[in-house]
């Protein structure tokens, strides 16, 4: 809502930035409406045209806070790269020291993936729309979320969990890509997030092969 502030003994008042939608967006207002357009529409149609339109101003008013489209796109993508890091890290982080491998692993997972296909967080769900030029902008922050799985894997390691030979540099970004496009895989409007998440787990810990017969 827009509000109104004293300024000085003049008795004018002065607008602050508002919410999306309404006069003076926010930042954090432009980067929903621009999120929102890429996931529903695509990257094509989220032009500062129609990203002002979503916000009520003018396009031309969007270059007070972004110069131009790429650094919108650009900080969406980094934004909520940087969210699902917190999202997940604490998550794992707040399970007792003595979790087993396995258990942390599926508390990333179900985070991961209950962050991916939530249509409110519109921030997480971009990357895949995006060119290869504007994803090249993104390397260093998803270079950390990439770090946080892979150290999870080396404790895993370390524990004798997962097996010692395992390349974490190939397997990391192998799970990561998988688990990224669950928006695209996942239909929980059909099944339980509880079982796509045990099938990823099941499948990351012992292989599709079949159980040996006891």
């Amino acid at each position: 809502m827009n509000q109104t502030a004293s300024a000085g003994k003049t008795g004018k008042t002065r607008k602050t930035r508002g919410s999306a939608g309404q006069e003076n967006p926010t930042r954090e207002g432009i980067l929903e409406a621009a999120a929102q357009l890429i996931v529903s529409e695509g990257f094509n149609a989220c032009t500062m045209r129609s990203i002002s339109q979503r916000v009520n101003i003018k396009a031309g008013s969007l270059y007070y806070h972004f110069a131009s489209k790429d650094e919108i796109v650009v900080e969406i993508m980094n934004k909520g790269t940087q969210t699902l890091l917190e999202q997940v890290r604490s998550a794992v982080e707040n399970l007792p020291d003595s979790t087993p491998m396995v258990d942390r692993l599926r508390r990333a997972v179900h985070v991961h993936i209950s962050c991916k296909v939530d249509r409110d967080l519109p921030l997480m769900q971009v990357y895949e729309h995006l060119t290869p030029v504007i994803k090249r902008q993104g390397r260093i922050v998803r270079k950390k979320y990439s770090d946080f799985w892979k150290d999870l894997f080396a404790q895993g390691k370390a524990a004798n969990e997962i097996r010692a030979d395992l390349d974490l540099d190939l397997f990391t970004p192998y799970i990561l890509s998988g688990l990224n496009r669950a928006p695209e895989w996942a239909n929980l409007e059909h099944m339980k997030i509880e079982d796509v998440v045990d099938m990823v787990v099941e499948t990351i810990m012992n292989g599709i092969a079949p159980k040996p017969a006891t």
